[in-house]
């Protein structure tokens, strides 16, 4: 493979170029004109650009995919970006729009180039791509624009925009509002993650968890027969184990179940025998471990 090397120059006027020093493959060629919503005269103005990912994938034969233009388009829709206060938007599709699985150190340069060339056109950028390297990228263009004066905030979705209920739109607009706050000294005058309900810095974020899928379930089974016969137990320090014992010691016909909640997250006394015995077990009782914390695992 050839050598990648990245070139950062800070020009007099504080804007970033940064370029390969090899030829490398095309990638991240700008459509010709950008969209733009309400031009407006004294309104901030921000450069989205799409490189891809799930917030821009419509659904197609095949499942979701990404669909040039779509993201663009939904925007336009979008009746909070007429709001007061909002900045007026620029929306630039990279050319093909890819997968964040995709990405290597070529697609990192091509973004930070776009943003050079419009650097002193916008008041900021946002930066809309896949979350699987959205922290890889997000940490490359933080050390890549050196000397950064304005924010560029990265940011992406675990749902697309075309589902009913998605963290889509409220990640597109958060991102698009932070992007169009500028002030000399602002804390976020850099390369920031913006996701769920978090503002982070580009260098210091990582994915930790992908959305739950629910499984593929067979056809629907209903259970009608419910049983009562269940206790659920607060427990307190220094409980007595004489009183649970009595409880397990109901006759076949009687308890079925005994919720024992212990304590923080389940906690239960290391130096107690407790009550649960393999005699309770053979009565098929059924114990279950719960805890008195609200917000535990």
């Amino acid at each position: 493979l050839p050598q990648r090397t990245v070139r950062l120059k800070t020009a007099r006027d504080g804007s970033v170029r940064a370029g390969m020093a090899t030829a490398e493959r095309p990638w991240g060629t700008l459509a010709a004109m950008p969209a733009t919503l309400s031009p407006s005269a004294g309104r901030r103005r921000v450069l989205l650009l799409n490189t891809g990912g799930t917030m821009g994938m419509r659904k197609g034969p095949d499942g979701l995919t990404p669909w040039p233009g779509y993201l663009r388009e939904r925007i336009f829709a979008m009746e909070e970006f007429s709001f007061e206060g909002m900045p007026e938007v620029d929306v630039k599709d990279f050319e093909p729009l890819l997968d964040s699985a995709d990405f290597s150190p070529v697609e990192w340069v091509a973004i930070a180039t776009c943003i050079e060339e419009s650097y002193l056109s916008y008041d900021g950028f946002v930066v809309v791509m896949g979350t699987d390297t959205l922290a890889y990228c997000a940490s490359a263009l933080a050390f890549m624009l050196e000397n950064l004066a304005k924010p560029v905030i990265v940011t992406g979705s675990q749902i697309p925009l075309c589902d009913a209920f998605s963290d889509a739109r409220r990640n597109l607009l958060a991102a698009v509002l932070f992007a169009s706050v500028l002030g000399n000294g602002a804390f976020h005058n850099e390369v920031c993650v913006c996701f769920g309900e978090a503002l982070l810095r580009g260098c210091r974020s990582t994915k930790l968890r992908e959305l739950a899928r629910p499984p593929a379930l067979g056809p629907l089974i209903v259970h009608k027969r419910m049983d009562t016969r269940i206790l659920v137990v607060l427990l307190v320090p220094g409980f007595d184990d004489s009183a649970l014992e009595r409880l397990c010691q109901q006759p076949s016909e009687g308890l079925k179940a005994l919720v024992l909640e212990f304590y923080g997250v389940g906690s239960a006394p290391t130096k107690r025998a407790g009550v649960i015995c393999r005699q309770h077990i053979q009565n098929k009782l059924v114990f279950n471990h719960s805890h008195q914390a609200p917000k535990s695992g």
